[in-house]
């Protein structure tokens, strides 16, 4: 019985048939297989991540250069200024071309000196920057009445 048994265990049975185990990284940084794309995936992200940054930044500061800007104060001084430089225009309008005005007259404007000279037929503006540039403007006026 014990000769059946061997016999039969020799039958049924296969041999065992094995292979060496390998261990392959997953990770293409170890492994080196689709490691470029893996490394621009990875500066991608990096870049993706800094420029969001970098805007979140920009919009901050343009956010707050904007409130700065409609701030009460800075309103009131451009309400200010713009009232300034409209009474300055009706003056010269007035000396320019109203019936009390003067025959000839100069003024600054911001480094700009401005001198004007009225005739019977016309006005001349001569406008001369810091840098000396000269600009001369004629306004006919004998054809028109104010």
């Amino acid at each position: 019985m014990k000769k059946l048994l061997i016999l039969s265990l020799l039958l049924v049975s296969q041999p065992a048939l094995a292979s060496e185990i390998v261990y392959q990284f997953k990770n293409p940084s170890f492994s080196g297989v689709n490691a470029g794309a893996h490394w621009l995936t990875v500066e991608n992200q990096e870049t993706t991540r800094e420029k969001a940054i970098q805007d979140k930044i920009e919009a901050e500061l343009k956010a707050k250069a904007l409130e700065e800007k409609n701030s009460i104060l800075n309103r009131f001084m451009n309400n200010l200024q713009s009232r300034i430089y409209s009474q300055l225009a009706q003056q010269l309008t007035n000396n320019l071309f109203g019936e009390m005005g003067g025959e000839e007259g100069e003024f600054a404007l911001e480094g700009n000196s401005i001198k004007y000279k009225k005739t019977d037929t016309d006005i001349t503006l001569t406008i001369t920057d810091d840098a000396g540039n000269t600009t001369e403007i004629i306004i006919p006026t004998s054809g028109f009445k104010w």
